[in-house]
């Protein structure tokens, strides 16, 4: 006999959202399927640490592995002496860390460059802040994905959720702005179907093979919770509950740790 469908409530703190996140995109089979054949980058950054992490089983840890971040209350970036050897190169089984532009010259079409996000807006559009004035790694990419059919993975949290980006990107730029909190960037956009991005929201479906989805219906708390998401959960009553112990068992293992 088919059940109801069942609902639940989970809250989701920033960290814990981002181990979601790599946890769904470390599951698609095209990522699965780089790590033997195929070539694949894994860009770094606080959410896209969680993919490497899922995929490889070591934790290249958020200050050696993101580059540009948001702390202190300023646009900045790791110190350069805490930062590990780049991103996460993987060729034929093969796995590397470093500039990825000498691998990017080799992508053909169905190459994966997953690349976290600084904004998503309610159509999908995404972007990313750039701080290099020639786009950084994001910058090295994208002609190479559009002009060969690479495909570009986001994973981005919809604790980044803006009105627009398009509105967003006439106003950014690194010699447009008179005063900046921290380090002038530039914006580059990413348009709803150039790339496959990764949310709260689109990882509860990964991870429960479909039965159950989430919707964003709150956000924000205070002391840990700040930033938190609120997610309304709905579907098989098997897979709901598997998908709140997964929540659960990550709160658990990670204790405290904010990321």
């Amino acid at each position: 006999m088919k059940q109801d469908p069942v609902s639940a409530v989970a809250v989701l703190r920033p960290g814990e959202g981002r181990r979601l996140i790599g946890l769904a995109v470390a599951r698609l089979p095209a990522v699965r399927e780089r790590l033997q054949r195929g070539r694949m980058v894994i860009v770094g950054g606080t959410t896209t640490r969680h993919v490497a992490t899922a995929l490889l089983g070591e934790d290249p840890g958020r200050e050696s592995f993101a580059v540009g971040w948001i702390r202190d209350g300023a646009l900045g970036e790791t110190p350069k002496a805490t930062r590990g050897p780049g991103p996460y190169l993987f060729e034929a089984g093969q796995v590397s860390r470093g500039w990825p532009a000498p691998l990017l010259e080799r992508f053909e079409a169905g190459d994966i460059y997953i690349k976290g996000a600084n904004a998503i807006d309610p159509e999908g559009n995404v972007a990313v802040l750039m701080a290099s004035p020639t786009g950084g790694t994001i910058g090295a990419a994208m002609a190479i994905l559009m002009a060969r059919g690479g495909e570009l993975i986001v994973p981005v949290s919809l604790g980044k959720l803006i009105p627009s980006v398009s509105a967003a990107c006439r106003l950014l730029g690194q010699g447009r702005t008179f005063r900046v909190m921290g380090t002038p960037v530039g914006y580059m956009p990413i348009l709803a179907g150039s790339a496959t991005v990764i949310t709260e929201v689109v990882a509860a479906g990964i991870l429960s093979e479909g039965r159950a989805e989430a919707t964003l219906v709150a956000a924000g708390g205070v002391d840990d919770c700040a930033g938190s998401l609120v997610l309304a959960i709905q579907g098989e009553r098997e897979a709901v509950d598997a998908l709140m112990d997964l929540l659960e068992a990550m709160r658990r293992e990670r204790g405290g740790d904010p990321d």
